[in-house]
């Protein structure tokens, strides 16, 4: 399989203007502020400022063709190849066998042209870049590409069925996804870092209408700051579920033969191929916002990807939990399978609530002394009661919801952080295996079991802490190499 050296859409050139412009901007965006403040603002000053304005664009056009000129792409000799470069030109080799990925990303000006932004990852690539990029071709070049690269036999564009519909997302769906998201941490820290830009405006303002503003509300301080924290978690809260509507409108999970599509995005609209060959694992996460309605996403441990990086370790964003196996023997039926779990031995139950416990009983006492209770035994004990009881509360859930399996050779384990995420994993994907027993567990005649898988993060870990000791042997017994 052979093709012609091709070129970029020449939207391509746009595009690299657009690129070399911001760059610009970035560099000499300081050194016209010093001008500005130096020589003033002036006609003169608006006119230099129009004349450089003027010689940056046409600079970037020139080389935005320049550039699309020189960058040229093709499939040959079993290799993907990609030469670029105006001034300094270097080539980019990529075997098709090592190709982990072909994903398309259309953006804003994307969008206008009718192109997309094609992206190819393999199996040692990075995280935050792809291998290659072609910023811009149009839907039929990226196909034609994705199935050169892909190798694959099936039957051309024109009259092909496409892949199979295996699920949407619908708008209801999309909506409880972004409000049980539980990205509203995230939301939060944005606007502690808007409130400190904000705080900058009251250097406008005199200490007089401070202090007025300041005495008016001070009679009702406690209801004013009650609602302002009403006021601000109500705000993070919905900018979580404008994040997760960005992200995730349109979401549509597909499948052809071996490959898994994923189509999603309002603004910027992605799509990413999943090979199944290379999906190691699969994780069923229950958020703690979500599991009291028996919600969950599933998330794929996938070669060349690093661990919650991008679009293609999110298999499908929200569903009923009991859908789940339904929705993996139709995606990745290797994966399709959530037997019941084996739970941990009543006597772990107290190393769990004493785990979770003694960080908050080194705390206390700090936080009392700070908060000057320390001489007042009374409030210093119903701090400590506040505080160790949800803790003790944790430990027992951690150790509720923990379990294992091992079925049909695929490893399941059940753990929990804030989330309850059940792992799947086929042994034959497992890169390493091990059981660590410490003093104290030996005692107890327990053992921790972990296994990890590979994924572009360096790997996906996933264990049991202090099952029986005979079962964990016995479980890396089985899930070690076979003759």
């Amino acid at each position: 399989m052979s093709s012609e050296p091709r070129h970029l859409h020449p939207a391509a050139m746009l595009l690299d203007a657009i690129k070399s412009i911001r760059r610009s901007l970035s560099a000499f965006v300081i050194p016209g502020i010093a001008f500005l403040a130096s020589r003033g603002f002036s006609g003169r000053t608006f006119v230099l400022i129009l004349l450089g304005a003027l010689v940056v664009t046409v600079l970037a056009a020139l080389w935005g063709f320049l550039s699309w000129r020189a960058t040229t792409y093709q499939v040959t000799g079993g290799a993907f190849r990609l030469r670029r470069g105006v001034i300094q030109k270097n080539e980019r080799t990529i075997p098709l066998d090592h190709v982990q990925s072909v994903d398309t990303v259309q953006g804003i000006i994307q969008r206008l042209f009718g192109v997309v932004e094609l992206r190819i990852e393999t199996a040692g690539g990075g995280v935050s870049e792809p291998d290659a990029s072609l910023s811009a071709l149009d839907r039929a070049a990226a196909e034609a590409l994705r199935r050169e690269i892909g190798g694959s036999r099936r039957e051309p564009v024109e009259t092909a069925a496409g892949p199979a519909i295996l699920r949407r997302l619908g708008t209801r769906d999309l909506l409880i996804a972004g409000a049980t998201s539980g990205q509203i941490g995230v939301a939060l820290s944005l606007v502690a870092v808007a409130s400190q830009l904000f705080d900058d405006l009251g250097d406008f303002f005199s200490q007089d209408v401070i202090r007025r503003a300041y005495e008016a509300a001070a009679p009702n301080s406690i209801v004013a700051v009650l609602l302002l924290v009403v006021a601000v978690g109500v705000f993070s809260w919905l900018l979580a579920i404008a994040g997760t509507v960005l992200a995730y409108t349109g979401f549509t999970l597909s499948r052809e033969g071996d490959f898994l599509y994923i189509k999603r995005g309002l603004l910027e609209r992605r799509e990413a191929t999943i090979p199944l060959a290379r999906i190691q694992a699969v994780r069923i996460v229950e958020g703690v916002l979500r599991q009291p309605f028996g919600l969950a996403s599933l998330r794929v441990e996938s070669a060349g990807y690093g661990e919650a990086a991008g679009v293609s370790t999110t298999l499908f964003p929200l569903l009923p939990r009991k859908e789940a196996r339904r929705l993996l023997l139709d995606a990745a039926p290797e994966f399709g399978v959530v037997p019941a779990l084996n739970p941990l031995p009543i006597r772990a139950l107290r190393r769990y609530v004493f785990r979770s416990t003694v960080p908050v009983l080194l705390l206390a006492p700090a936080l009392t002394v700070v908060s000057s209770l320390a001489l007042d035994f009374v409030a210093w004990g119903l701090a400590e009661l506040l505080l160790v009881l949800p803790a003790a509360v944790y430990g027992w859930l951690r150790y509720r919801d923990a379990g294992w399996a091992y079925i049909e050779d695929r490893l399941v384990v059940r753990s929990r952080l804030l989330a309850r995420t059940t792992a799947i994993a086929p042994r034959r994907r497992l890169q390493s295996r091990a059981v660590i027993r410490n003093p104290f567990q030996r005692r107890a005649r327990l053992a921790t079991f972990r296994a990890q898988v590979a994924s572009g993060g360096g790997g996906g870990a996933y264990g049991v802490v202090d099952l029986e000791a005979d079962s964990a042997e016995a479980l890396a017994e089985n899930l070690g190499p076979r003759p």
